[in-house]
């Protein structure tokens, strides 16, 4: 049995992964549980799973658990469903334990790529993604040569916003932002959906995971075709599904096995109606901006996750507006022109706080 840690146990990714442990009780052993500050959800998953070992950070006295390399000492498979760079450590420590790290925390990438994909080969550690994307993608080229691979193409739903005119998501709340057409997901995921902003930063996630340079992405309405990956022979392959995300844990807590799914089915007949399109940069600027940061390295991903993690805050709580999050992310990437990748995971954080100390103090004046 394969011994699984799960952290943000009680967020979207976490009930997934637990729905997915359900079914294949007898292939897996959950070990610990870890969440921010849902206790309450705690006290019930540990009547479902009573071995494992749980941990709520605001209620424990020991802030750092999770970014030890001893607390994943007996766990198989580490999946990180916590949201922004409270991930980070949790995956810098998965890795440097040697363990599997399932994860769907793409900003300790996109912040610090370079520096873990060092850590991942200097312990023997392994990085399975969960973003639906992704894992679309690695389920594609995994029996293939990367040398094969002229260009990974990811999809975008488009977000909430994606059929409305300017002047109308220039004033749209965050509530209205929350209603994702295709995916159930966290309030900050599905604002970084809106502002495509999430799919910006996939492209470097991508890029990290599968040593390909070429990453676009497209505008697909259906959410049916979650990757398509090029061939040199001009070919394309393509990872077709109900968007639903227990598809991609699963495969990634089985890999290299394949298991039955709760995946709804879906018909030739639906997928053969599929739509493509460019997606437009004039509404959406934040796609723009997160190609920017990439030219940066990870200091430019570092300042780019920063300040929308402030921003999409301030915007969920009606303190500024669609707009505004990535008017403020500019103004960031303009204030720190810092360039190149960490050798050291504390000045990640160091870079994380003076960009968040900067946001704040700009929204302030």
């Amino acid at each position: 049995m394969k011994k699984i840690a799960i952290l943000g146990c009680t967020g979207s990714i976490g009930k997934s992964t637990i729905s997915v442990i359900k079914k294949h009780r007898e292939d897996f052993r959950v070990v610990l549980l870890a969440n921010n500050s849902d206790s309450n959800g705690l006290t019930e998953l540990k009547k479902v799973f009573p071995e494992a070992t749980v941990y709520c950070r605001t209620e424990s006295e020991d802030k750092e658990f999770l970014g030890r390399a001893e607390t994943y000492r007996d766990v198989d498979v580490v999946v990180n469903g916590i949201a922004g760079i409270a991930g980070l450590m949790p995956s810098f420590a998965a890795l440097t334990a040697g363990k599997v790290l399932a994860t769907a925390n793409k900003e300790s990438l996109v912040c610090a790529g370079t520096l873990l994909k060092r850590v991942m080969q200097e312990n023997g550690s392994k990085i399975y993604p969960l973003d639906s994307e992704h894992s679309a993608v690695w389920q594609v080229i995994r029996s293939r040569d990367v040398k094969d691979v002229k260009k990974i193409v990811l999809t975008a739903s488009g977000g909430a916003f994606r059929d409305l005119p300017r002047e109308v998501i220039a004033s749209a709340p965050a509530s209205l932002a929350l209603m994702h057409p295709n995916w159930s997901m966290g309030k900050k995921v599905t604002i970084d959906c809106a502002t495509l902003i999430n799919k910006g930063m996939e492209i470097i996630e991508a890029r990290h995971l599968f040593g390909v340079r070429d990453v676009i992405a497209v505008r697909h309405d259906e959410s049916f075709v979650h990757a398509l990956v090029e061939m040199k022979d001009n070919s394309y392959v393509a990872a077709v599904s109900s968007p639903d995300m227990k598809l991609p844990i699963q495969f990634a807590l089985t890999y290299p096995n394949t298991k039955e799914c709760d995946l709804p089915e879906l018909s030739v007949e639906k997928a053969a109606c599929l739509h493509f399109s460019a997606l437009d940069t004039k509404r959406f600027p934040g796609f723009l901006l997160c190609d920017k940061a990439a030219e940066r390295g990870d200091a430019g991903g570092t300042v780019l996750n920063a300040a929308n993690e402030v921003l999409v805050n301030k915007y969920l709580s009606g303190e500024c507006s669609f707009y505004g999050i990535t008017d403020g992310i500019e103004k960031a990437l303009e204030h720190f022109f810092d360039k190149g990748n960490f050798s050291d995971i504390r000045d990640v954080f160091r870079m994380d706080k003076a960009v968040r100390e900067y946001i704040i103090s700009d929204c302030r004046s």
